[in-house]
């Protein structure tokens, strides 16, 4: 038990998560929100109206301080080379504002599609989200941006875990190959110490054969497509990571497995030249010798990917920073851990987490991948890390200058921030790819946001309505986009959000039942998305003005002459000083009163009327710097003799 201590909880990361019981219900498949496009920001091109004069184009390019750049010859279209301190988007409406163009447009830039075909890609939501399993759009890793970059290159990963299927028709191209082993001869031929180890190796058996149908492979086969599935094969699912090479290292068999095998295994893929290492498993347990295992891979440059886990018997998620799970828990920097997150963002209900020990989310929900004979999807913190895993091998591949602790700030620091991990991760973020390829070093697209309020002037106590729309700068809608309302009553020295809004499909927004207290100016804020697609924007100020609510009661049935009147009333919101009462006799004014309000803001007094007539009585309070005026509804009686 000492030097093998039985990883007891390792099947908590590994299946608890489990295979799904049945399949969730296929979904039509929304359209993805359009991606930021890609455009020369230093000209545009202008087509000229049929008839319109040369002169109008050289007239109007003298305007903006621009310059023709080339003719598309035989057309009226040209190419405009701007000056530096004329951006696209600005350039664009004034250009299109000419009555002599026909149009105006940025130079896009072009380039061949990176999505491969394989023929169940679109139900990776993890790598690209486009509500087709009823998630929400965008709630990925952005593969199709990190592939913009790379596909990947020969970087080895090493698998350890349960064995893999080396036959299966989506892995076996992208496998490690030991080239100075010679397969089935029955000896060590590179003197490493373990015979025939083409593959890798099968620890838990003591073997070479990285396969074993009666074991249970299929959760190491999963892990190992989701990292490097041969992508654009025409065939089954893509991986991150379409050319990585995959190191076999089993040491899981039956359901369970020993750290001493474990730590072996890690020796192993150092030994031999892996990049990453890929543990989905963990235990409660601390272990020194998995600890020196993963401390000599830190001075290698060897970064460990590892599950968070997935809580204990009850399947759901624990607090990591009280109870940690190794080796996620090992405070080594080449050591990243990962929990689950679903298709809409949300953390998976059996993920681990922690403030201090958990560093960021990766999809784990559903996750449709490579099994011996076929593909299944499965969840757990198990399914999240290999997308980890498989980014880590593209920014290797990328620059394999790059260290363990390096790749691992790389992806921290580029991660997609979400509300369901603020407080549960390190990061408060959800794997983003593209972002950590540098994909997103481009230049974000401009956007415009406007806002309205109707009403613009009620009484105090009535309620406004806020509305607006998102656009990017060549007028699209952007929807499923989050809209910030701040408001700034008079007196206050900022705008301070109140609300938090989602675009809809047209990019519009709507906020019912605002009720102000006082004049108050209203704007809206668009955050952007971290420069990834989008630059932030704000609307226009809106002020909302609120009159001062005046209430008048007396009776309205007939007086006699000589008897008297009892007035009441209030002003709302409460004010002191005095409102100001009107009586009119007959269409007449009569006479002006000027009444205190008490400390509750009422004012009463009695009236008694000396002629007879029509009398009508109203009462105001005059407008100041938090409200405008208001008087209250004129009350009228006769007077009989």
């Amino acid at each position: 038990m000492l030097c093998g201590i039985l990883l007891s909880a390792i099947l908590a990361a590994l299946l608890s998560g489990g295979r799904e019981g049945a399949a969730r219900p296929e979904v039509r498949p929304t359209f993805a929100t359009q991606k930021a496009e890609r455009f020369a920001r230093d000209r545009i091109i202008v087509g000229l109206k049929k008839g319109a004069p040369e002169s109008a184009l050289r007239a109007l390019n003298r305007r903006n301080g621009a310059a023709v750049e080339e003719r598309i010859s035989g057309t009226r279209v040209c190419v405009i080379d701007l000056p530096p301190n004329l951006p696209v988007e600005a350039a664009l409406r004034r250009y299109r504002g000419s009555p002599d163009v026909e149009y105006a447009e940025p130079d896009f830039l072009l380039q061949p599609s990176r999505e491969p075909d394989d023929t169940d890609y679109p139900k990776l939501y993890g790598l690209k989200n486009t509500g087709q399993t009823g998630g929400t759009s965008g709630a990925d890793i952005d593969a199709p941006g990190a592939w913009d970059v790379t596909t990947g290159s020969e970087t080895v990963v090493a698998v350890v875990d349960t064995g893999v299927d080396v036959s299966h028709p989506d892995l076996e191209a992208n496998l490690w190959t030991n080239e100075d082993e010679m397969p089935k001869d029955g000896q060590d031929n590179d003197g490493n110490g373990y015979v025939d180890d083409v593959h890798g190796y099968d620890f838990f058996n003591e073997d070479a054969s990285v396969y074993d149908p009666d074991d249970g492979d299929d959760h190491g086969t999963h892990v190992a497509g989701t990292i490097a599935a041969e992508g654009n094969n025409g065939i089954g699912i893509a991986g991150v990571n379409w050319r990585a090479r995959l190191m076999v290292l089993k040491f899981i068999g039956s359901g369970y497995g020993y750290t001493s095998d474990a730590a072996a295994a890690i020796h192993y893929a150092i030994d031999n030249g892996a990049a990453v290492i890929n543990a989905s498993w963990g235990g409660a347990g601390y272990s020194q010798t998995l600890k020196d295992a993963i401390d000599r891979a830190e001075s290698a440059g060897v970064l460990v990917v590892a599950a968070a886990g997935n809580g204990g018997s009850d399947g759901v998620g624990d607090d990591n920073d009280a109870t940690p799970f190794y080796p996620s828990s090992y405070d080594n920097a080449n050591v990243i851990s990962v929990a689950a997150t679903d298709d809409a963002d949300l953390l998976a209900s059996f993920s681990n987490y922690g403030s201090r020990s958990v560093d960021l989310g990766a999809p784990g929900v559903g996750i449709l991948s490579t099994v011996p004979g076929g593909y299944a999807s499965y969840s757990g913190t198990s399914m999240a890390t290999p997308h980890v895993t498989g980014v880590a091998a593209l920014i290797k591949g990328k620059d394999p200058t790059m260290n363990a602790g390096q790749i691992r700030e790389t992806i921290l620091g580029a991660v997609d921030e979400i509300p369901a991990l603020e407080g549960k991760s390190v990061t408060g973020g959800r794997l983003d790819a593209a972002r950590a390829l540098g994909a997103q070093n481009r230049e974000p697209a401009s956007t415009e946001l406007s806002l309205s309020a109707r009403p613009r002037i009620l009484t105090f106590g009535r309620r406004t309505t806020l509305s607006g729309r998102l656009v990017a700068a060549n007028g699209d809608p952007l929807p499923g986009r989050t809209v910030v309302l701040q408001r700034r009553p008079v007196g206050a020295g900022a705008f301070r959000g109140f609300a938090r809004l989602t675009t809809a499909a047209d990019g519009t927004y709507r906020l019912s039942g605002v009720r102000p207290a006082k004049n108050t100016r209203y704007r809206a804020r668009f955050p952007g998305d971290g420069g990834k697609n989008f630059e932030s924007s704000t609307s226009p100020v809106r002020w909302v003005k609120v009159r001062v609510r005046v209430t008048l009661r007396a009776k309205t049935g007939p007086l006699q002459l000589g008897s008297s009147r009892t007035v009441r009333g209030a002003v709302r919101p409460h004010h002191g000083g005095r409102v100001t009462v009107t009586i009119k006799r007959n269409g007449e004014v009569l006479v002006r009163r000027r009444i205190s309000l008490n400390e509750k803001s009422r004012y009463s007094f009695r009236y008694r009327p000396r002629r007879p007539g029509t009398y009508a009585i109203s009462a105001s309070y005059p407008k100041h710097r938090d409200h405008l005026g208001g008087r209250s509804p004129w009350k009228k009686f006769r007077v009989t003799r």
